[in-house]
């Protein structure tokens, strides 16, 4: 009885699996924003966001907020209260005057002390903070992914695991509309 009980949940389990993955948010690690709304002379935050289906020790993560029009600044970019807070290795970065803000994040440095690494979830990894000029006109700025150019680094989007292995991941662009 036990196991006709047992191989019912399997058949179940495994009927019911593709269609638990089907009404995932994605399908697979996938960066995402908060939609914004701003006027000129405010400071504001966006929300990155992180739906990871694999365990992740490391992300690195450019943003490009590039305008034709529109000159936002990034003021900074904090981790407080992430899910990546407790990782022993982060790094943020504003280039000046590129209209980029990069961050990456290690789960651990140090072989005499690990951190365990990202489990598979959903939330916040950081939040980037902006400021849009008085005189900003209106319109819409895109988060995109990019490639940040140096001649030794690789400042490209990726994700990884534990033992280093580059892993699928996406990026969904985000926009933040700025309203007069």
């Amino acid at each position: 009885m036990k196991y006709s009980s047992v191989l019912i949940l399997a058949i179940c389990l495994l009927f019911n699996a593709p269609s638990m993955a089907e009404n995932a948010k994605y399908q697979t690690n996938t960066i995402y924003f908060d939609s914004v709304t701003a006027k000129p002379g405010e400071h504001f935050a966006v929300g990155v966001y992180l739906f990871n289906i694999d365990s992740l020790a490391g992300m690195q993560v450019p943003i490009f907020y590039r305008s034709e029009t529109i000159k936002l600044y990034c003021d900074s970019i904090s981790f407080a209260g992430s899910r990546c807070d407790y990782f022993m290795f982060k790094d943020p970065k504003i280039p000046e005057d590129d209209q980029v803000a990069y961050f990456g994040f290690i789960n651990t440095i140090d072989p005499k002390q690990l951190e365990d690494p990202l489990p598979p979830g959903d939330g916040l990894v950081a939040t980037i903070y902006f400021s849009a000029p008085e005189d900003c006109p209106a319109g819409t700025v895109k988060l995109t992914r990019g490639m940040i150019p140096h001649p030794f680094i690789s400042f490209i989007f990726a994700v990884w695991n534990s033992i280093g292995d580059e892993l699928d991941a996406t990026f969904e662009e985000g926009m933040i509309t700025i309203e007069k």
